[in-house]
């Protein structure tokens, strides 16, 4: 048998259990990372955003893991790690496409939004090659002393007065680990969920409804090359960056797809879809239905039509989830255990690292049991306030697919706080304990509450009036020059004035 005795033992290998575990060992904590799978393994999550970028960096200076800060950055990445596939991400794309038509390109853009989220490619955003990225992790943690089992199946955790017991096994035999702390970073938090009999909260009650189809891809034609040859040059002269070089949103009837590009010539594609628009259908395969949701859309076809999945096709029922409870006196579990919503906005890596700095914190100040009790139950409500404002955001942007000028100024909520906040982190205003978007902002959160509330209501021939008042009462927060008609929906990099402490 295999047996550990230690401070912290964590559930679930990707890049934040993994970096939480390298940060508790950079601490002085003795550590067990214990993994169900093995690496190297294919993860969904794979686009960054700048408050990732600021976040990673932060971890990486305040823990003094000098390995980790080049991720932070496209051109740094590269220069320092070429072997690690990533891909270059200036920004977000929107497409809305009509069933049964070509997407038309419009002079006014009134179908197409793109936002920028770095003024050049050096320090632009990334696309993670979540394979290669989580691997290499994992390889730095074994490094840093971190003992790492994989496929380990925990099958009995219990808990009690002196802290965690978890029974297990893998190939070579069984597996015990005794812990006075535990993270459950394992993705579904059902092993502690269940041990702990913590509650699913009632799937009516979340706003968001999306199931999910994907793959990986070669050969997936550009986007800009397509908008270029069917209608000029003059299709993408107002583009504020190749728009192939984003988290494209190819928006349609009751969904989205996603369109990320790796630098090795791999693209991640997938469609979220409404399961109520878009039903299972008992008689039809994965890959059937990927055929015929790109037969609907022709100018979709003609981006996939020399395409090959070089994975299979993943295809999940409804994707919605979230526990009632995200930590406790002596436990903890990341984000994406404790729920998960959508890809809509790429909020997955940003969420997990706020949650693994926040987290590495409170080993780093809080070593005694009272002093991690409070620390981790205020982590409790910001992590599921934070599931919540989420949520809040992506049904918002769903109910208003058949509306894209609508859809299109509510999503300016998202970039806004978005940008708010890195100006904060830009400026050394933010603190360890903010919350991801101002999700702890309260003021911010009732003006944006009511906002969405307006938006699901609002028909097409009311867009710009809608338009008009959002920009008005956004801008306290408008740090971007976002909502500006003048832009016509594409808005180059802004910094603003650093903002007043939220």
């Amino acid at each position: 048998m295999t047996r550990f005795d230690c401070d912290l033992a964590i559930l679930g290998s990707g890049f934040g259990g993994t970096l939480l575990a390298v940060i508790a060992r950079k601490l002085g904590y003795s550590v067990a990372l214990l993994e169900r799978g093995r690496h190297p393994r294919f993860a969904i999550g794979e686009s960054s955003t700048p408050l990732s970028n600021f976040k990673l960096a932060r971890i990486a200076d305040h823990f003094g893991l000098d390995w980790l800060r080049p991720f932070a950055k496209y051109g740094t990445w590269k220069a320092t790690y070429p072997d690690i596939t990533c891909g270059l991400k200036r920004g977000f794309g929107f497409f809305r496409h009509e069933r049964g038509r070509p997407f038309g390109a419009r002079d006014d853009n009134a179908n197409a939004l793109l936002v920028a989220a770095s003024p050049d490619d050096s320090v632009s955003d990334t696309q993670w090659l979540r394979a290669e990225f989580d691997a290499y992790v994992v390889a730095r943690a074994v490094e840093a002393g971190v003992p790492y089992l994989d496929e380990c199946e925990i099958r009995d955790v219990r808990h009690d007065s002196r802290g965690w017991e978890l029974n297990g096994t893998r190939p070579d035999g069984a597996v015990q680990a005794r812990a006075k702390l535990l993270v459950d970073a394992s993705g579904t938090g059902q092993v502690l969920a269940d041990a702990l009999g913590i509650g699913q909260t009632d799937p009516s009650a979340l706003k968001v409804r999306s199931r999910a189809l994907y793959s990986h891809f070669t050969g997936v034609a550009r986007w800009q090359d397509l908008l270029e040859g069917e209608f000029g040059r003059s299709a993408t002269t107002g583009h504020p960056f190749r728009c192939d070089d984003s988290t494209i949103h190819q928006i349609i009837d009751g969904g989205w797809m996603w369109i990320i590009r790796f630098d090795n010539g791999v693209t991640s594609a997938g469609f979220s879809l409404d399961p109520d628009v878009h039903p299972l259908r008992p008689d039809e395969t994965a890959e059937d239905e990927w055929r015929r949701l790109l037969n609907t859309y022709p100018s979709l076809a003609r981006q996939f039509a020399s395409a090959t999945p070089v994975r299979p096709f993943v295809r999940t029922g409804r994707l919605q989830r979230r526990l009632t409870q995200a930590a406790g006196p002596d436990w903890a579990m990341l984000p994406h255990t404790a729920g998960f919503l959508d890809a809509w906005l790429s909020p997955g890596i940003a969420q997990t690292l706020f949650a693994v700095s926040r987290l590495g914190y409170i080993l780093a100040e809080e070593r005694t049991e009272r002093g991690r009790e409070r620390r981790l139950l205020e982590y409790n409500r910001t992590v599921l306030r934070e599931l919540a404002w989420v949520d809040e955001i992506t049904g918002t942007c769903f109910a208003c697919f058949d509306r894209f000028p609508v859809l299109a100024t509510a999503s300016m909520l998202y970039f806004v706080a978005a940008i708010y906040c890195e100006e904060r982190e830009r400026n050394g205003e933010a603190g360890p304990d903010d919350a991801f978007l101002l999700a702890d902002h309260g003021a911010f959160r009732d003006l944006a509450w009511d906002i969405f509330r307006r938006a699901v209501r609002t028909p097409a021939e009311d867009a710009e009036r809608f338009a008009e008042g959002v920009r008005d009462r956004i801008a306290p927060y408008n740090l971007g020059g976002l909502c500006d008609p003048a832009r016509r929906n594409m808005y180059p990099f802004i910094t603003g004035p650093a903002p007043q402490k939220a």
